[in-house]
């Protein structure tokens, strides 16, 4: 197989949509940056996307420590890269690698597909000129991630107790209203319930441990939290402004001291460049356990992209969960969930 026809999964973004606050995890949106971070340079005026490991100082990426000078004065880093990334690192026809090498004075070795090593190899004369080629592989990656498909999210599970009881009554008491357009394919099941507290794109088992590390030290957010965390569930809401015509119904989580939590973890994450491009572009999480979203429907294309929650928001809008703990906020795996059991779990913080 060709080098170059490698390209990782992109996610379809949609032009009509709309920047409000009560947006889930699928399409977080907002515009973060506001073109202030912007940076243009050079004869062309390239756009280069804001820096994750510092605007111009190479010795801020970790990476960076890792290269080695060999006994004839050499400079090589071995870098991780995942291969999903390999098409856009190579370019077509190399193109990109090419480019890379002339602009920083270096050589590039991409292992093949398949080959066992995960590194990329930069070699160079001068040590700055390795920093150099690090500096624009992050760039590419970061702009590379920004197109794909999230594959994994941060959860607080709610698939037990009193909020688990309350709404399997809610669902069988709409199901029982037989409303126009409103099926059973419409619901959340009751083993799946959570929050969602951040999405990402995470493409091998190393970047899935070093997630999980990421998880770990956010466990020093928690010292000025009283844990576990308390939730109150309450009322519906949608998200967007047509009630007649809607996606997703959720419901409105209170809980201070988490809605901290979630914030400070995800600004945490956004400087691990392990984001989705959702999370890099907002500064708030908003709590919400989503209860029926059209995409669950096996047939929403012919079903049509929305449904009218008029009714349902009438006779139930006011409708109480309950309350609940959160003991551990976990990492999950999107699409993976069953109607009996919840998304398979890559790890956990647990407090």
């Amino acid at each position: 197989m060709s080098r170059e026809v490698l390209s990782p999964p992109v996610q379809a973004m949609n032009q009509n949509r709309r920047y409000r606050v009560n947006i889930v995890h699928e399409a977080f949106g907002g515009d973060k940056w506001n073109g202030q971070n912007k940076r243009f340079h050079g004869e062309n005026k390239a756009y280069e996307e804001p820096d994750l490991y510092g605007e111009d100082d190479d010795e801020e990426d970790p990476a960076a420590n890792n290269i080695a000078e060999s006994s004839s004065g050499e400079f090589k880093l071995a870098l991780h890269v995942p291969k999903s990334f390999y098409g856009g690192l190579i370019g077509l026809k190399g193109s990109t690698k090419r480019r890379i090498e002339e602009e920083t004075r270096t050589e590039l070795y991409v292992p093949r597909q398949n080959e066992r090593s995960n590194d990329v190899i930069i070699k160079g004369k001068q040590r700055s000129q390795v920093c150099g080629a690090l500096r624009q592989i992050r760039h590419l990656i970061t702009s590379l991630r920004k197109k794909m498909k999230p594959t994994h999210f941060l959860a607080v599970a709610l698939n037990s107790g009193e909020v688990q009881e309350r709404y399997a009554e809610l669902k069988k008491s709409i199901l029982e209203a037989q409303l126009p357009g409103i099926d059973k394919e419409l619901f959340m099941p009751e083993s799946s319930i959570h929050l969602t507290l951040g999405v990402y794109v995470l493409l091998d088992d190393n970047e899935r441990q070093r997630a999980l590390k990421e998880l770990e030290a956010c466990r020093s957010l928690l010292t000025e939290l009283k844990t576990p965390f308390e939730l109150k569930v309450k009322g519906l809401e949608i998200m967007n402004d047509d009630p007649s015509s809607t996606r997703i119904l959720y419901g409105r989580i209170e809980s201070p001291d988490l809605q901290k939590f979630a914030d400070q973890c995800l600004a945490h994450f956004q400087s691990t460049g392990l984001c989705a491009t959702d999370n890099n572009e907002r500064e708030s999480i908003k709590l919400h356990m989503t209860l029926m979203n059209n995409r669950y429907r096996k047939e929403a294309m012919k079903s049509g992209n929305s449904f009218d929650a008029r009714e349902i928001l009438k006779r139930f809008g006011d409708f109480d969960f309950g309350a609940a703990q959160c003991k551990a906020v976990h990492l999950c795996v999107l699409k993976s969930r069953s109607e009996d059991e919840f998304y398979k779990i890559t790890g956990s913080l647990e407090f």
